[in-house]
């Protein structure tokens, strides 16, 4: 074939895309920064380090590692690792293909608008690998001649991966930052890539702060400890402990495989799912929560967790959802016995002149050396790498989401290109396999994609349901080996107590869907009150549990409190809303998915949700990461409830039911992404305070769409009369809302109206 592919990075995905474009007939160029391809196996690996997985998850399908010495067939070490990826290289023919020491600085593509790529339905204009009339150039810094050479491509797949590049250095206060510490500050990339010598020569004798949870982190205070011992003690400061598992296995069966199994994957609700295995994973609800407990207590026993104050604040389930599970090196916990590692966990830190300075601590840790072994801004690398601010703009897609790729492979709105490696897992090489043939079977034109749209639909789905069981610790978007760990609180449950608005505590299964909200109980730690499930929705008013008082509101809302009331709202009660130029439902929906384009992949809150009639359609259009119908009727969250589970898609989607008051929002300020509020302005007592409510929770760049009737057949200097005139509802002008949101401070202000029919966006600054 004359096509020609550009492989960027000589990884393990790198030499697997390699294999199989070579196997499909292309003659694909691989550019490689590193000088070697042992530089790039063992970029993060010191020796004598092991890795966390066993040479069956390392292998490759057709390919088997040489017998090991001794004849076990545990966990390799790092030279192995490289002899075996080095042979599989040779094996395939893959060595001349290479272009060691070029580094690829950009790729522009030419040939396509972006206003005509805009436009496609299908992905590059025919659903192809190859249908599109543009390429790639890739711009290549030849580091032996240093010079830069421009390489055209047909197609392009980047396997740069995740963990390498641009290390995430915590933000911190002027007077705490990095400049004002005397000693010295490396990152954890920094000290990896230090020969064995070099590293003991620069660790020896020092004091030495490493601040990170996460495997990198443990490893380094490991070493450190073993090279000074408890003369000079290594201090590690955890920001978000995680669960770890001990080295050896339980009672003959290592811990991984209560997770790491076939049967597990029957517990969790998938995308797109069988009725059985729906079924199962709702029967099989309690064993799970079960085995997550089991762990949890195990590892309490088996470690000196409570002892150190490492007991982290989120489940077992979410660290492994998230990939964040990994094994202590060997006798951890004894060099913390004996003063050779000091463990502190604290919120945040900062640097002195002498150490580092850490939260509610009054004297700075002496420290000589600090390695911070945080994270990676593993997708500002994947970013930086596209000239086109578009494009980049199509990889960032949203702060509070994932870079969108279907299979984790393709864009969706990116032609000719794929990404493999950036989507890690605790087991990667066999995920990078299969990967690599479903895009080698596609390059060779077996299968077309489907359409953009549907695309983004099953993207959507998929980032739900990953962010379902990890959480806010979703380990697409962690950006390196552990959760991001900037200098902030660490992370907390969405939902905040609606007297003091302090994040909730979570006692029970994660996520944000009907089964985990309905399996748990919040608690206010502040002031000391709990809140948990009642008919399947969550009460977060400031009356629930109150046995003597009872909210009531004024009758236009009362109205809505009432069974029959509830039950006719969508059977016939708001169809007549036509009469007064709505258009209807779904046409409705359409409109407000366009405003809410900004806030794709975000957490969504359908205030006065009524019976869910659109909290359901957004749940279900796989837009969101999650969807909140929250209205104050508990009669018609009751009919929502039942409507869903009518409704299978509805039922497996994020969607949480929360009985709130819209002027007391069960939420911190600026953590949501977008409010929705239909046909529900006119009947809140204040409109004032619900929108002012509606501001403070919206995020900076947060979109908040509303419809309601307007009223135009009021003279103006009669207005302030409106208390006495024979109506229960508020209804406004045009102009009075736009004025509304301007002085609750949202800006770039929209409307469209139809008859009394108004759609209204408005945007957090």
């Amino acid at each position: 074939m004359g096509r020609r592919v550009v492989i960027v990075g000589a990884g393990i995905s790198g030499l697997l895309a390699c294999k199989y474009t070579i196997e499909k007939g292309f003659n694909p160029v691989v550019f490689e920064a590193k000088s070697s391809i042992e530089e790039v196996c063992l970029e993060h690996t010191k020796q004598p380090s092991e890795l966390e997985n066993s040479r069956q998850d390392l292998r490759f399908s057709d390919f088997d590692w040489p017998s090991p010495s001794g004849g076990e067939d545990g966990v390799p070490v790092h030279t192995e690792v490289f002899e075996y990826v080095n042979a599989y290289a040779r094996n395939f023919g893959l060595l001349p293909h290479i272009r060691l020491n070029c580094q690829v600085t950009g790729i522009r593509y030419v040939g396509e608008t972006e206003w005509e790529m805009e436009m496609w339905d299908r992905w590059g204009g025919t659903g192809t690998a190859f249908g599109s009339s543009g390429n790639w150039h890739v711009s290549v810094h030849n580091k032996e001649t240093d010079s830069i050479e421009v390489h055209q491509a047909e197609f392009v797949i980047l396997c740069i991966g995740r963990f390498t590049g641009l290390p995430d250095i915590p933000e911190l206060s002027p007077g705490q930052s990095i400049e004002r510490f005397r000693g010295k500050v490396l990152e954890s990339m920094e000290y990896s890539a230090l020969d064995n010598l070099e590293a003991a020569e620069l660790i020896k004798r020092k004091l030495i702060t490493v601040i990170g949870s996460g495997k990198s982190a443990v490893d380094i205070a490991a070493e450190c400890a073993d090279t000074n011992g408890a003369v000079y003690p290594c201090t590690m400061i955890q920001l978000t402990p995680h669960w770890v598992l001990p080295g050896d296995s339980l009672w003959g069966a290592h811990m991984g495989y209560l997770y790491s199994n076939r049967f597990a994957e029957l517990l969790v609700h998938q995308p797109g799912e069988s009725s059985l295995h729906s079924l199962l994973a709702t029967l099989f609800l309690p064993l799970g929560w079960g085995i997550t407990k089991f762990t949890e207590s195990y590892l309490r026993w088996k470690l000196p967790l409570g002892k150190y104050g490492m007991i982290p604040d989120h489940s077992f389930l979410q660290d492994v959802s998230s990939g964040s599970i990994f094994s202590l090196p060997e006798d951890f916990y004894d060099k913390v016995e004996k003063g050779n590692i000091i463990l502190k966990r604290s919120r945040g830190f900062g640097f002195a002149e002498e150490g580092v300075i850490l939260e509610r601590e009054d004297r700075p840790i002496r420290t000589d050396l600090a390695i911070l072994a945080t994270s990676y801004k593993a997708d500002r690398k994947l970013i930086n790498i596209f000239e086109s601010p578009i494009l980049q703009k199509y990889i960032a897609h949203s702060p509070t989401s994932v870079i969108p790729l279907f299979r984790q492979t393709i864009h969706p709105r990116i032609p000719c290109l794929a990404v493999i490696g950036h989507a890690e897992s605790m087991s990667s090489l066999p995920l990078f396999e299969i990967r690599c043939q479903w895009l080698a079977q596609f390059l060779d034109g077996k299968f077309e994609l489907p359409s953009i749209k549907e695309m983004e639909k099953d993207v959507n789905a998929w980032e739900g349901h990953m962010k379902q069981y990890p959480g806010r610790k979703f380990w697409m978007s962690r950006g390196g080996e552990i959760t991001t760990e900037q200098n902030r609180t660490p992370n907390t449950e969405i939902f905040s107590c609606p007297i003091c608005y302090k994040p909730l505590t979570r006692k029970g299964l994660p996520g944000l869907n009907l089964r985990a909200i309905y399996w748990s109980a919040f608690e206010c730690q502040i002031c000391n009150k709990t809140y948990s499930s009642k008919d399947n929705y969550l009460d977060l008013t400031i009356v629930a549990g109150l046995k003597k008082y009872s909210e009531i509101k004024p009758p236009w809302t009362e109205l809505f409190r009432f069974p029959l009331v509830s039950f006719l709202y969508e059977r016939g009660w708001r169809q007549n809303f036509k009469r007064g130029g709505f258009p209807g439902p779904d046409e409705e929906f359409e409109m407000a998915q366009r405003y809410f384009r900004p806030a794709e992949g975000g957490l969504l809150v359908d205030v006065s949700c009524g019976s869910g009639l659109f909290s359901r359609r957004f749940a279900k259009s796989g837009t969101y990461s999650g969807v909140i119908a929250l209205d104050f009727s508990e009669n018609m969250l009751r009919q929502c409830y039942d409507f869903i589970k009518s409704d299978s898609a509805a039922m497996d989607a994020n969607l949480a039911l929360v009985r709130a008051d819209v002027a007391r929002l069960p939420f911190a300020s600026g953590s949501v992404d977008a409010v929705h509020a239909g046909a529900a302005l006119h009947c809140w007592p204040s409109p004032s305070n619900a929108i002012a409510e509606i501001a403070r929770v919206l995020r900076s760049g947060g979109v908040f769409v509303g419809t309601t009737f307007l009223r135009y057949n009021i003279p103006r200097i009669l207005r302030p009369l409106r208390h006495v005139l024979p109506t229960h509802y508020v209804f406004l002008t045009a102009e009075e809302i736009e004025d509304l949101c301007a002085s609750c401070g949202l800006t770039n202000y929209t409307c469209e109206i139809r008859q009394f029919f108004i759609m209204f966006s408005a945007q957090k600054p």
